[in-house]
């Protein structure tokens, strides 16, 4: 490749690349890098360096990131390393990148098999929100970011909650730009309150230190094909996590009840049988979350209200794992 100065350098992946990359305005310089959460590493960091390197890139240069979670995550990680920080933008092409990934300044990869373990803390120059690259997107990949909006109403809004759900409840009901959104708002007010999640913002991880156990063992025993998403396993993380919040912080047993069955079709979706607490354990206490009190949940003590800093025991972790694989 012939070194040239540019100022806009986009990142993609296969998919992004053919489907998404033809609709920005205008041609300049690109690269892909293979698809996938186990693509999501330092090796792939590497190969983005020297990337960028071989196109002149320096700190003015502005890495265009057009892609999902792991592009984004990983991009803006690999652009904030660069030169000790080259410029970044963001543009989601799944909802699940538009209403998490792209938003908070959290960039990062997998490491050893531990989620977002070597990151930082850095916001983009800009993100850009285009529902359009969302046509192409199946049902199945936009239940992926259902699932994050859903959480969201569960830790702060329950009006946003119950006109999520409806997405789950009905296959064909529309997305309404509104709802991606207030989707948004419910994230970056967090953030905004506490961007180094030291405390209202470790909220958002409702559902996810059960989810990113699962997602992480998905990986380790299935393809990359195969493996559970990461929306699907952040509602499994999420269905557990409420069975957890009924024991600790006083969710009803009714609200319970009531999150199930919105969850019950992506329950009823999963071949593999719910993993037990031994094969998520090297997972679960190796969590960033966790400090020496234990492992760390952020639970619910009703629906639209999110608790963080709850320690759980073991016992009660089997517990809700017993629960939902008993949802079957």
């Amino acid at each position: 490749m012939q070194k040239n100065q540019a100022n806009i350098i986009v990142l993609a992946d296969e998919h992004t690349m053919n489907y998404c990359y033809p609709l920005l305005l205008e041609e300049v310089s690109s690269f892909i890098v293979p698809y996938g959460e186990g693509y999501k590493n330092l090796d792939s960091c590497e190969f983005i360096w020297k990337k960028l390197t071989e196109f002149g890139a320096t700190r003015e240069t502005i890495l265009l990131c057009l892609g999902g979670g792991v592009v984004c995550d990983m991009g803006a990680f690999a652009a904030g390393c660069f030169q000790r920080g080259m410029k970044t933008v963001l543009v989601p092409t799944t909802l699940l990148a538009m209403v998490d990934a792209s938003i908070g300044g959290k960039n990062g990869v997998n490491f050893m098999g531990y989620k977002n373990y070597i990151g930082s803390f850095s916001e983009a120059e800009e993100i850009f929100i285009c529902d359009s690259f969302l046509e192409t997107l199946s049902y199945k990949e936009k239940v992926n970011g259902y699932v994050e909006m859903l959480k969201h109403g569960l830790i702060a809004d329950r009006l946003h909650y119950d006109q999520v759900k409806m997405l789950f409840l009905q296959e064909n009901q529309h997305l309404e730009d509104q709802l991606i959104l207030d989707s948004i708002a419910i994230k970056k007010n967090h953030v905004d309150q506490d961007f180094r999640d030291q405390g209202v913002r470790k909220r958002l991880n409702f559902g996810h230190t059960i989810g990113h156990a699962i997602e992480s063992y998905s990986l380790t025993i299935n393809d990359e094909n195969e493996s559970l998403s990461h929306g699907v396993s952040v509602a499994l993380g999420m269905i557990v996590e409420a069975y957890i919040s009924t024991k600790m912080v006083g969710l009803s047993k009714d609200e319970l009840h009531e999150l199930t069955m919105v969850l019950q079709r992506v329950v009823s979706g999963i071949s593999d049988d719910i993993p037990t607490y031994e094969e998520l354990k090297p997972y679960l206490i190796k969590d960033k979350k966790n400090t020496e009190q234990g492992i760390n949940c952020s639970l619910i003590a009703s629906i639209g209200e999110g608790v963080h800093d709850q320690y759980v025991e073991v016992s009660l972790i089997k517990e809700g794992l017993d629960f939902l694989a008993n949802l079957k």
